[in-house]
């Protein structure tokens, strides 16, 4: 599962999560307010776990990014030379 995915399916599980304990604390009233925290725990979890994968995305960009930049500056170099010995 790529990043972007995985960050889509953490942000709606999370909404449905807190929709979800919303209703369960309303509806239950004093008796679910076990069940509701722990809906919220949950919900919390795949906030966390979205967080996490577009820290990684933005990493992996970066060095994506890093790499591109060495290759250009390398280029850039050999063709500078190539000009200087003409």
């Amino acid at each position: 599962m790529s990043h972007k995915t995985a960050i889509k399916v953490y942000e709606i599980a999370s909404y449905v999560l807190i929709l979800g304990a919303t209703a369960i604390y309303f509806w239950m009233k004093q008796q679910g307010l076990s069940l509701t925290m722990l809906v919220l725990a949950l919900a919390i979890f795949c906030r966390w776990m979205m967080d996490r994968h577009r820290y990684k995305a933005c990493d992996e960009e970066n060095d994506q990014l890093r790499d591109d930049l060495r290759r250009l500056t390398q280029l850039y170099a050999e063709e500078k030379k190539k000009n200087n010995n003409k």
